[in-house]
């Protein structure tokens, strides 16, 4: 699945799509129940706005008729599925990642001859590009390694594999990213075919065992590396455990996992800890510790048509969407209440690529209190993520002062102290970090 898109401003400023309040509801349930997507997130008028993209008669149209769309593999289905979701990303987003996944895969061809990594939500291409032209800019042989590039959305592949951008694919990219490895066309900027080599795309879904036995098999076992950035923050918490476990299974050891920048709080510290700028790998388990569960198929409920519902008004609601009232994991494993609008607001801008506005976001929230640990981990997060190692170790240094058995904050200060040689440092806080997990 790629990430849910995101209205624009023009439509945010709008009135909410005119669609019954049953059909939306009766699509909504289909979605968390196929993709995973948690609609309470989301929102009401996204999947209302996707329902009309994809099926302009909509309104008009009966439950069991939509019923009979959303059954199969119908183009009916697929245009959903290409509405709901977004296709667009570009090139070299969040350069530090790029950085370490070069780092990581050097390391990693120094004991074995090639390297697989999994690129999945892969929207257009962008990032699996991306990460070909780090390694190839870096020296590194197309030979030496081999990305798999995913997305449920058919219509994503197809242009991925075209493999032609715009401008804006390019507004985070060096100066000299085009002349070396694209070419002037008339629809674009097509990316060269010594970028091309290492890259293959599919369709799959990783909520789907099916897929994940075809992503296996396409790389001849488990992947060294895993870019799956900006998919976990919109899942529902079924959803979001599957995926988690799915990557588990499809990580080699020691391998890595690159999550987006709103998402470290989500993975949890008991099975995860960080490896560098938004990447993480396996805990190492404990010994009398169970293994993690293999997954089964994941039914998916049948759909019946909903009864027939007096007529509403569609309702008016807030942008952005207001969050779920349900609890939401973090970072230590636990429950909290779903957190105030500023860090839902700061986590939809760092989905966006504003890391910048959603620091700012962070920040005043903690202006209104300054002791909120889950506040302080997203901002130290974000300022990693952008290279300010110092400003992130001081947040994180505050977090375990408020909270002092937060794994994934000790686990991030201990990465630090080792980074720059305080092995000492790294030690006392692996310490504290386990002893965390044993009490909890």
């Amino acid at each position: 699945m790629t990430s849910p898109r995101q209205p624009t401003a023009a439509e945010s400023a709008a009135d909410p799509v005119a669609m019954p309040t049953g059909l939306v509801e009766q699509v909504g349930d289909w979605l968390e129940a196929s993709i995973g997507l948690d609609c309470g997130r989301v929102g009401r008028n996204a999947v209302a706005r996707a329902v009309s993209a994809a099926w302009p008669d909509a309104a008009r149209t009966t439950s069991e008729t939509v019923a009979g769309w959303l059954a199969g593999d119908s183009p009916e289905r697929q245009r959903l599925i290409d509405a709901i979701v977004v296709s667009e990303s570009w090139f070299l987003r969040e350069p530090r990642v790029f950085d370490h996944v070069t780092t990581v895969v050097r390391t990693r061809l120094e004991h074995q001859r090639q390297v697989t990594l999994l690129s999945a939500p892969c929207a257009a291409g962008e990032e699996a590009y991306s990460l070909a032209v780090a390694l190839l800019q870096a020296g590194i042989a197309a030979e030496r390694f081999r990305i798999i590039a995913a997305d449920l959305s058919p219509r994503a592949i197809a242009a991925a594999r075209r493999g032609v951008f715009t401008e804006n694919a390019f507004r985070a990219a060096a100066a000299d990213l085009r002349p070396r490895w694209f070419t002037a066309t008339a629809a674009g900027w097509a990316v060269s075919d010594a970028v091309r080599q290492p890259v293959h795309f599919l369709e799959a879904n990783l909520l789907d065992p099916a897929s994940r036995s075809r992503l296996r098999a396409e790389a001849g076992g488990p992947f060294d590396l895993i870019c799956c950035r900006n998919l976990l923050i919109y899942l529902t918490a079924q959803a979001r455990q599957a995926v988690e476990q799915t990557l588990a299974e499809l990580l080699a050891p020691e391998g890595e996992v690159i999550v987006g920048a709103a998402e470290a709080v989500i993975l949890p510290a008991g099975r995860w800890q960080p490896t560098g700028p938004l990447a993480f790998g396996r805990r190492t388990q404990a010994a009398g510790e169970p293994p993690l569960q293999t997954l089964g198929p994941r039914a998916t409920p049948p759909l019946r048509p909903r009864p027939a519902a007096r007529p509403q008004p569609t309702p008016r609601l807030p942008q952005p969407p207001a969050r779920p009232a349900a609890p939401v994991a973090t970072a230590t494993g636990a429950a909290l209440p779903a957190p105030a609008e500023p860090v839902a607001e700061a986590e939809r801008l760092a989905n966006s690529g504003d890391i910048d506005a959603a620091i700012a976001a962070c920040q005043r929230a903690l202006d209104a209190n300054p002791a909120q640990p889950a506040v302080l981990f997203l901002a130290a997060m974000l300022k990693q993520s952008v290279g300010a190692d110092a400003a992130a170790q001081r947040l994180l240094e505050k977090v375990v002062y408020l909270e002092p058995t937060h794994e994934a904050a000790l686990l991030a200060l201990a990465l630090a102290a080792g980074r720059r040689g305080d092995t000492a440092a790294e030690r006392r806080y692996r310490r504290r970090a386990s002893a965390a997990e044993s009490a909890s």
